[in-house]
């Protein structure tokens, strides 16, 4: 009775105390979303969630949608969350994942998650992903007036070692004839290259005005890419699509 009470009862519970320790750290991380400590990691579990292929990242920065003066509320907000663009082929697709206590990482923007961009070397070299856009509001009236977005170009031509963009709102009235709303409104940030194929625009974030107080429009991206010699290899024009 006494090796039981004084050697084995005492291991006992100290096992069972173990266990249940264990237990309690499973479920809370599956309550967090079961984090990893790799965003390839992340990545490739959603991939198999979704029947998807990512591919491998090639570029990735933080989400900082802060900035003096305006008023920003949303997932991004006082969290530190990262994008991450994977390419696969001529294949791109961009994901957004949140940083926990520095090494763990778990999905955040589901409606961002897994948007895909398929280009093509003959038809569509280029694009721009626009997904991570937070609508904000200025001083000034009420209401929405402004776009803070992370402009991120793609291109699958290797010859492109510097690529351009105009970056604009375009209400409906504006298609007919773009140019004059881009030397209006249009914002030409400096691209900087940030993995295979990736540019991304600069930090803080670039503002766009909205073409009209009562109409948000479309946010789109007129992009050229350029050579080492500075000629023009290809270049992506939005309208095209809308036609």
């Amino acid at each position: 009775m006494k090796r039981f009470r004084y050697y084995i009862l005492p291991r006992l519970l100290l096992v069972l105390s173990i266990i249940a320790a264990l237990f309690c750290l499973f479920f809370l991380w599956l309550s967090l979303d079961a984090p990893l400590p790799s965003p390839a990691a992340v990545c490739a579990r959603m991939d198999r969630e979704t029947y998807g292929s990512g591919g491998e990242i090639v570029a990735s920065g933080p989400i900082d949608m802060t900035e003096e003066g305006i008023i920003i509320k949303n997932d991004y907000t006082d969290r530190d969350c990262w994008w991450f663009m994977r390419r696969s082929g001529d294949r791109f697709q961009l994901q957004v994942l949140e940083r926990l206590a520095g090494f763990l990482w778990r999905p955040l923007d589901t409606a961002v998650n897994g948007c895909s961009y398929q280009l093509s070397p003959q038809d569509q070299p280029m694009g721009c992903a626009f997904d991570i856009v937070q609508l904000t509001t200025t001083d000034g009236p009420p209401g929405l007036d402004a776009s803070k977005v992370i402009p991120i170009l793609l291109c699958v031509d290797p010859a492109v070692v510097r690529v351009e963009a105009q970056l604009v709102t375009l209400a409906e009235e504006d298609w007919a004839d773009p140019q004059t709303a881009i030397a209006q409104r249009g914002v030409s940030p400096t691209f900087t290259k940030a993995g295979d194929g990736v540019w991304v625009g600069p930090s803080p974030y670039v503002l766009i005005p909205w073409a009209s107080p009562t109409s948000s429009g479309h946010l789109v991206a007129f992009c050229q890419g350029y050579d080492a010699d500075g000629h023009l290899l290809c270049s992506y024009d939005p309208t095209e699509d809308m036609e």
